[in-house]
């Protein structure tokens, strides 16, 4: 039987993302995984080579391009969101991690909760909508009491 309970620390955004976990016997942090989105950084107009399709409008003779539906740099935000989702879900569904804590920023952190399985969403005790993804672990426990 465990001593203390298990709480795992989510700190994404949408190209890096830390689980971390508080040290029982000591002060500070350990980091459970680590994940990094090297797709993300790339700008849309790199990702999306081609120009865009173009039409003609049937009541005159002008042309326009036609906008694509979907932000190809928002889709692979979009995608790391979901690997980070689907880590929680393969390993925090389990009696082994009882509670979580998110800090994500508004948008990464809406992309994400609907994500998350039952028994994963269930064990969201706190969340923040902040960017602590480039914090050092070190100065972590600040933002932690502002969640009780």
């Amino acid at each position: 039987m465990r001593k203390h309970p298990v709480t795992w620390i989510v700190i994404a955004d949408g190209s890096r993302a830390r689980i971390v976990t508080r040290r029982h016997e000591a002060a500070g942090f350990d980091i459970v995984a680590e994940m990094h989105s090297l797709e993300a950084h790339v700008p849309s107009h790199l990702i999306a080579s081609e120009r865009p399709g173009r039409t003609q409008e049937s009541g005159y003779s002008g042309r326009h391009a036609i906008e694509p539906r979907l932000d190809p740099h928002q889709e692979r935000l979009t995608a790391f969101i979901r690997s980070v989702a689907a880590y929680l879900n393969e390993h925090a569904a389990g009696p082994a991690v009882d509670d979580l804590i998110l800090f994500a920023p508004p948008h990464a952190l809406g992309q994400l909760r609907p994500m998350l399985d039952k028994a994963v969403a269930g064990k969201i005790r706190a969340e923040a909508p902040k960017d602590l993804t480039k914090l050092p672990l070190s100065e972590l426990a600040e933002h932690l009491p502002a969640l009780r």
